[in-house]
């Protein structure tokens, strides 16, 4: 089951919309997972050739997604995992996908953000949208083949 895992001063969370039962658990899959890389330092554009020139002191890997049909009753769990990462805290990204990839330490990229929002106003379903980076000491593109 995809899943997002951390520990903040209250204790362990495990994150996920528990429907592993659905279609042979696809129904726990992340949404609209989209990779990205983005050198980060000083750039700019040559004027005489148009150009670009970039030092670039690191290169963050991410990747932006939803999980989707989270239920009501995991608002306190969605609500620590929002303030966890907008204080700084790092996530465990599980993706279940075809190659098991595991993401053990990942945070909300530069300018990215986690936002709630209501899908399902009759069944009470929300989603969770996340931009994140893996800080790992030897990060790696954040691949999901689902």
């Amino acid at each position: 089951m995809a899943s997002i895992s951390f520990t903040d001063d209250v204790g362990s969370v495990t994150l996920d919309n528990g429907t592993t039962a659905v279609s042979d658990g696809l129904g726990s899959r992340f949404a609209d997972w989209t990779p990205f890389q983005k050198p980060i330092g000083p750039a700019t554009t040559a004027l005489g050739t148009g150009m670009r020139y970039q030092f670039a002191f690191r290169t963050d890997y991410g990747a932006s997604f939803t999980m989707n049909e989270i239920p009501n009753t995991k608002m306190d769990d969605m609500l620590r995992c929002q303030a966890w990462l907008l204080g700084g805290g790092t996530v465990e990204v599980d993706t279940e996908d075809s190659n098991n990839n595991v993401y053990d330490t990942c945070c909300l990229a530069p300018g990215g953000d986690v936002s709630i929002a209501l899908q399902d106003k009759a069944l009470l379903l929300y989603s969770m949208t996340f931009v994140l980076i893996n800080v790992d000491a030897s990060p790696s593109a954040m691949i999901c083949e689902y």
